[in-house]
């Protein structure tokens, strides 16, 4: 016919006056349909968002002309929305550029805290802006990089390193591309973990005084604006209602010692699991990094630890300096020589270094032993990369439970309130035990079995609330009354097998643990399933899903891998090959020990090939999101499924893992593949490369003020609070001062503009669904 892709009006006019003529008029419709489907999905396929709504705007009369499918009044909305997304971005934009002129003329002085309040003003404008690369590139920004990158090292030096860690962190990411600050934030998290491993309490402390530092710098603020609006004559009533409530200066609160003494955690560290560690990482990982530069990184790592004076607590003579610096002296000679070696160490010249270096500090500084072995294994491994570890006696057992989907405890999701650090319960997972026992989203668990959970971390919680399948653990939790007064009750649960689902649908109908409504549009039956992680199960749990849905028909699916870290490869080949019929899925190369393995598609599995699908990401989607997320959009792009990505660009982590034993009580993992996809494309990121993840065909952002209201709504929306007898409650909103009244509605992420991803999704595939609702792509049992 010699149409473009974009269908235009003269096109159609042309269309149908040629086909009037040769055939019906139920025909002209159809031909016009099918190429107004076809016009609206290449111009996605291709990236063309303009092109898109062009073609959009361009339906054919002849299409759907009672409006059977609501298509026109959804085109309307959706520019609608997008037209208010673009008013929300401007005026947020010139509210921050405001902010952010404020704060860099009150740090003209290099003062820490404000450089760090300028750096979230310009990472909040980074996420919110169209032109990432122009903002980055403006004179006060770089002058701002370049002032707060001296004064981290500045604050680094001297030992301050809350602050060194604050500016590194947004350093690095606003250098994300550049990875220039990742080595040095990367050193301050390992002086983090120092801290936390060995003395708890003191980092407890130092975070309790930044917290009391900023508490008090609001309240002056505050006292400040208030002492204003007292000599202003024209100040209102509104006015003073509007600054609100004095803050209050709180700090954390108390120290838990629970879990703290470093002694237990490092019970079982020996040189033989650090040596055996060392030995399969430089002999496996995919950089061929020799074993005496992971041993330099090793002594580096503990010279890191004896010179944080922070951690004198823990090992008092490191306050001695002699002693101190005869170690350092030392440690300066073995890296000497491992630099002047020109070939690589044996584990027998590995051997005999940690040997010295035991000696030594036992005539010295005399820390344990575990100590010196555990820091020079740690900082070995971390040489090779970030997700290369030894997983250490201490970690084995909490490490296998969060690779299992099924664990046992009473099923909450728990964390700790952000201003008050009380314990919180996040969500309850729906048929899980302590559900059924009454306990609510919002709950406070201020107690576990008697013992307190003031200053108690999550990990610390997990430890205590979970235990041996069929025992009962006693949460004293606190709560809000219908009046809006305090009730502390004790809830009794017996502990059981958690599953935790990872396929959710829709519209969740009921407590009952699967009970969906997975259609998101019921009319055209189009499907949408969310995939939390690849669990063992995702696969199976998916398919009932999708016979659930095709009992009744169905003619699109919307697959949703945002915020989906990633998980067990099976599955995430399993999951691609539902869509693919035949091709690689994804392979493994550039491996020293291991032959390049592809994964290829099985057309008897392909269930749902030709479905047009969606498949939405962002830049939380890691791993095995990205390798479905990657082989659709190549085989999309190719044409050999119906399907695109939207969204965003994913998160850039391409590695395989393997896993070793190292001894009975401990393991590592280190870093032997990288995963190419059928197209040949590795998604890993990698320093200086710009072009990592898997990109999406049609580029959606979202506004961070709508991520964070969408993530609230489904959130709230997925979860029924019922009682101990398991009758369903009248919703009650977490915060006690919101206005919600009601549950909230998963159709308001599209009607109010919340979710611009998810109903551009639903737009397209609209468009590629059937007109006649009676028809239907797909039906099976």
């Amino acid at each position: 016919m010699g149409c473009v892709k974009v269908l235009s009006r003269a096109c159609a006019v042309s269309a149908t006056v040629f086909l009037t003529a040769a055939g019906t008029a139920a025909q002209v419709a159809e031909l016009q349909t099918s190429d107004w489907s076809k016009a609206v999905w290449d111009a996605a396929s291709v990236g063309d968002k303009d092109g898109t709504f062009t073609a959009l705007a361009n339906i054919p009369d002849t299409i759907d002309p009672d409006n059977v499918t609501d298509i026109r009044a959804a085109i309307d909305l959706l520019q609608a929305n997008f037209e208010k997304q673009a008013t929300e971005r401007e005026e947020q934009i010139a509210e921050k550029r405001a902010e952010l002129a404020e704060v860099l003329a009150e740090a003209k002085n290099n003062d820490p805290d404000k450089l760090s309040e300028a750096m979230a003003v310009v990472l909040f404008l980074d996420s919110i802006v169209l032109d990432r690369e122009a903002l980055l590139n403006e004179p006060q920004v770089r002058d701002l990089i370049q002032r707060a990158a001296d004064t981290a090292a500045k604050a680094e030096a001297e030992q301050e390193w809350l602050t060194a860690m604050e500016l590194y962190a947004r350093l690095n990411y606003l250098e994300e591309t550049s990875q220039r600050f990742k080595k040095d934030l990367q050193r301050q998290m390992v002086r983090r973990e120092m801290l936390t491993l060995y003395v708890p309490e003191r980092y407890w402390d130092l975070r309790d005084e930044r917290l009391r530092e900023l508490e008090a710098e609001a309240q002056a603020n505050w006292d400040e604006k208030y002492a204003a609006l007292e000599a202003d004559p024209e100040a209102t009533e509104e006015d003073f209602e509007e600054l609100g409530k004095r803050p209050e200066i709180e700090g954390l609160p108390e120290f838990n010692p629970r879990g703290a003494d470093f002694r237990e955690k490092l019970d079982g560290v020996t040189p033989d699991l650090v040596q055996a560690a060392m030995g399969q990482g430089a002999r496996h990982h995919i950089s061929g990094t020799q074993l005496k530069t992971m041993l330099i990184a090793g002594i580096d790592n503990l010279q890191m630890l004896i010179e944080m004076e922070d951690l004198q607590d823990a090992f008092p003579e490191l306050a001695q300096d002699n002693k101190r610096q005869k170690l350092l002296d030392h440690l300066d000679d073995e890296r000497e020589k491992l630099e002047a070696t020109r070939r690589d160490i044996s584990l027998v010249d590995l051997r005999r270094t940690l040997s010295r270096l035991i000696e030594m500090n036992a005539t010295t500084l005399k820390l344990p032993s575990e100590v010196v072995i555990h820091e020079v294994g740690s900082g070995a491994m971390a040489q090779l990369d970030e997700f290369s570890q030894i997983v250490w006696p201490h970690e084995l057992r909490t490490f296998y439970k969060r690779l299992d989907s099924s664990f046992i405890g009473v099923g909450i999701q728990i964390v700790n309130d952000p201003v008050t650090g009380d314990l919180q319960v996040y969500t309850p997972m729906p048929g899980m035990p302590a559900v059924r026992a009454g306990v609510r989203a919002g709950d406070i668990i201020a107690k576990v079995d008697g013992e307190p959970t003031v200053g108690m971390t999550t990990d610390q919680a997990v430890e205590v609330i979970t235990g041996p399948r069929g025992t009962d653990v006693v949460l004293t939790i606190k709560r809000k009354g219908e009046e809006g007064e305090e009730i502390t009750k004790d809830i009794t649960i017996t502990r059981d097998e958690i599953e935790v689902a990872t396929v959710t649908g829709w519209r969740k109908l009921s407590p009952a643990k699967n009970d969906w409504d997975w259609y998101i549009d019921r009319d055209q039956k189009i499907g949408y399933i969310r995939l939390d992680k690849f669990a063992q199960d995702s696969t199976n749990e998916l398919n009932a899903a999708i016979n659930s849905m095709r009992k009744s028909g169905l003619n699109g699916l919307i697959l949703d891998l945002r915020f989906n870290p990633g998980g067990q490869l099976n599955q995430a080949i399993e999951i691609s090959n539902l869509f693919i019929e035949q091709g690689t899925l994804v392979s493994t190369v550039s491996s020293r020990t291991e032959p390049p393995r592809s994964h290829s598609a099985n057309k008897w599995k392909a269930s749902l090939a030709g479905l047009p699908m969606v498949l939405l990401v962002n830049s939380n989607s890691a791993s095995s999101s990205e390798i479905v997320a990657g082989a659709i959009k190549d085989y999309g792009d190719a044409g050999n499924i119906h399907a695109l990505v939207l969204g965003e660009r994913t998160y850039g982590k391409g590695t395989v893992q393997n896993l070793h034993r190292v001894n009975s009580n401990a393991a590592m993992k280190v870093t032997t593949q990288f995963y190419q996809l059928p197209g040949g494309k590795v998604i890993h990121r990698r320093p200086g490369d710009a072009n990592w993840g898997v990109a999406p065909n049609l580029e959606i952002p979202l506004l961070p003020s709508q991520v964070t209201d969408a993530l609230i709504l489904r959130r709230d929306a997925d979860v029924f609070q019922i009682d101990e007898n398991g009758e369903v409650l009248e919703f009650q909103p977490r915060n006690p001062d919101s206005d919600i009244t009601e549950r909230p509605d998963p159709q308001d992420l599209i009607d109010k503009g919340i979710d611009l991803q998810l109903q551009t999704a639903v737009i397209l595939l609209k468009t590629q669904a059937p007109m006649d609702t009676s028809g239907t792509a797909m039906l099976g049992g």
